[in-house]
């Protein structure tokens, strides 16, 4: 294994931003199913389907974003 060459750039890499996104809707999600039983019908539907929508579409835009390219990071401006 081999890291990227501009590895010192990764706060600045869309795709890897929105993959931090997605792990904290899932982390969310997986606590959620850990609640005891008796507390998951007091969790609104609309916080349920939020948590479903927020993690799939940060997981969509971190594949768009790993396959578009970004000009600022190609130049090395800061």
């Amino acid at each position: 294994m081999r890291l990227v060459d501009n590895i010192d750039e990764w706060k600045r890499w869309w795709s890897l931003r929105f993959i931090i996104i997605t792990t904290i809707f899932s982390s969310v999600t997986a606590a959620y199913v850990m609640l005891p039983a008796d507390w998951l019908p007091e969790i609104p539907i609309g916080v349920k389907q939020f948590l479903a929508a927020g993690s799939l579409i940060s997981a969509a835009a971190a594949g768009v974003a790993r396959v578009t390219h970004q000009k600022n990071l190609e130049s090395g401006d800061k």
